[in-house]
């Protein structure tokens, strides 16, 4: 698989051929310097971004299918319902608070009428996905009144909404301390063992890639090590 972009005149190739499996249930950690290609790597896996056309062999499958042969609706069915998504600045809406950030992702594409429907039950799941990261307490509070710690955990809560296939978490002890970020860690790789969760972590932190089952080390591009 690569991937290039197009900065004015000049291409810059940023993935050069990579080719990795994960298995269902699997935690598998992408280990990488900064610019090492491991963001790109876990866009292209969520549907953010497509590799280069140009490699016809190369390309995302998910159960089988590439995911540049599905349709606009089901890939955005994709990436609504079969992957969740955790990001190290955690990118909640400082206008919601602790409950209503998590729901977010369960209203994407609902209209009002199926969104009244659901809500209850959404509602419920949110509520027990917050006490399992010991937020219950906290549903009524805006980000701005969180820690770090808690913003990651809420942000997580957020990726699980839609009960996805395959969580995809880009550094995300990246922004908290040592302490922190080992809680944080803790408490997924917990959930992991509960519930047979697919994960795939990218970051450039040795301690956080050994608490996965297998390490792919990144270098400009290309893995180096599996």
């Amino acid at each position: 698989m690569h991937k290039t972009y197009r900065l004015g005149r000049v291409d810059v190739p940023v993935l050069r051929g990579v080719d990795i499996g994960v298995d269902e249930g699997e935690c598998v950690a992408v280990l990488g310097a900064s610019g090492s290609g491991k963001s790109t790597l876990l866009h292209l896996l969520g549907g953010l971004d497509r590799p280069d056309k140009t490699d016809a062999e190369s390309g995302i499958r998910f159960r089988g299918r590439k995911l540049r042969d599905f349709s606009s609706s089901e890939l955005d069915r994709y990436r609504t319902t079969s992957v969740g998504f955790v990001f190290q600045f955690y990118h909640l809406l400082p206008e919601l608070n602790v409950l209503e950030n998590t729901l977010v992702s369960a209203m994407v594409g609902k209209n009002r009428i199926s969104w009244a429907k659901e809500k209850a039950a959404c509602t419920q799941r949110a509520e027990m996905l917050l006490e399992r990261f010991g937020l219950l307490h906290r549903l009524k509070h805006r980000s701005v009144e969180l820690s770090g710690g808690e913003r990651q955990r809420v942000a997580i809560a957020r990726a699980l909404m839609n009960t996805p296939d395959l969580l995809l978490a880009d550094e995300p002890t990246g922004n908290l301390d040592q302490t922190t970020g080992a809680e944080i860690l803790d408490a997924m790789m917990a959930l992991r063992t509960e519930t047979n969760q697919t994960m795939v972590i990218v970051t450039h932190d040795t301690a956080t890639a050994d608490r996965a089952d297998r390490i792919v080390r990144l270098v400009d591009g290309k893995v180096v090590r599996d």
